[in-house]
């Protein structure tokens, strides 16, 4: 996994994505000791990444390029160089792990996942996430990560900041589904639903075609129990994919179709699959692969933020 391993990728990664190599003034420890916690500037971050992965059209070192664009980003007026590097470092250590084996597919997801850890690092250190008690984290054996830890810590003694820095290591590494019985698969009514096609040629957009689609999608899909219980195949799955991603775009990614989704791609039983079918539209040269773009960065909000 290649994740900023020095200050020339990291440039050529900020340039790909019409960014800028972030500079730290010579007196920054001294300013930073005197400042207030920085703001973290999360939605036009996001905004930014979404577009960079829509400009990257699928192309996997595009991908990586637009992440770590995102994670300079997300460091920014938080980090001293000496942190930020000793984070990129980390990053790269753990990217490198991560991708043994699973070639590219395994560096576009772990690259997508480190910047949800960066923001949330930097809201961490920054003082922005507030202070509860952190989830059990694994042992953390890595040396890198170790000294990340130290130095961020050390710059912005936040409450319980190394339990706190530990913790966000599953955002990297989540933890294997475990499907329901097969016993318990039921038929599902509804299917197929209309293809991008049909939902071209009813008319209907906007908030119509909100309200077409809340009325339309099977409510079994969209209840967090009741899709567990649901035999889904490939075909069926793609299916479904293709008629939220054709609604997503149509509505102009209205949230009642992501909030109905989220049920599905958060499922332990179908959720790796249909984010698979998702990621693979969204990597293809069908017609409706930006929507798929824009729809998958949309749901991985979703995901990462519940509720």
């Amino acid at each position: 996994m290649r994740i900023s391993r020095n200050a020339s990728v990291l440039a050529l990664a900020l340039a790909a994505c019409g960014g800028t190599a972030p500079e730290a003034p010579a007196n920054a420890s001294n300013q930073r000791a005197a400042a207030p916690p920085a703001a973290v500037p999360v939605a036009g971050g996001e905004a930014a990444y979404a577009d960079c992965q829509t400009r990257a059209n699928g192309d996997a070192s595009a991908l990586v390029a637009c992440a770590d664009s995102a994670i300079a980003t997300a460091g920014r007026g938080v980090d001293s160089p000496e942190a930020a590097a000793a984070f990129r470092a980390a990053l790269q250590e753990l990217g490198d792990a991560a991708a043994e084996g699973g070639g590219t597919a395994a560096r576009v997801t772990f690259a997508r996942s480190a910047v949800h850890l960066a923001r949330q690092r930097a809201a961490l250190l920054s003082g922005a996430s507030p202070a509860r008690r952190p989830s059990p984290a694994p042992a953390v054996t890595s040396e890198t990560w170790a000294k990340s830890r130290a130095l961020s810590c050390r710059a912005h003694p936040v409450p319980r900041c190394t339990a706190r820095y530990d913790a966000l290591l599953p955002l990297l590494t989540p933890s294997p589904a475990k499907a329901p019985a097969m016993a318990s698969a039921a038929p599902i009514t509804g299917l197929p639903l209309p293809s991008c096609q049909e939902v071209q040629a009813s008319g209907k957009i906007g908030g119509a075609l909100a309200d077409a689609f809340y009325a339309r999608y099977p409510k079994a899909l969209a209840g967090e129990a009741s899709v567990e219980q649901l035999a889904l195949d490939p075909a069926a799955l793609d299916n479904v994919v293709r008629y939220l991603v054709c609604v997503a775009g149509a509505t102009d990614y209205d949230p009642v179709v992501a909030e109905n989704a989220f049920a599905l791609f958060a499922s332990r039983r179908h959720g790796a699959a249909a984010s698979h079918a998702l990621s693979a539209l969204a990597r293809s040269s069908d017609p409706a692969a930006g929507a798929a773009r824009r729809f998958d960065a949309q749901i991985s909000g979703y995901l990462h933020h519940p509720g």
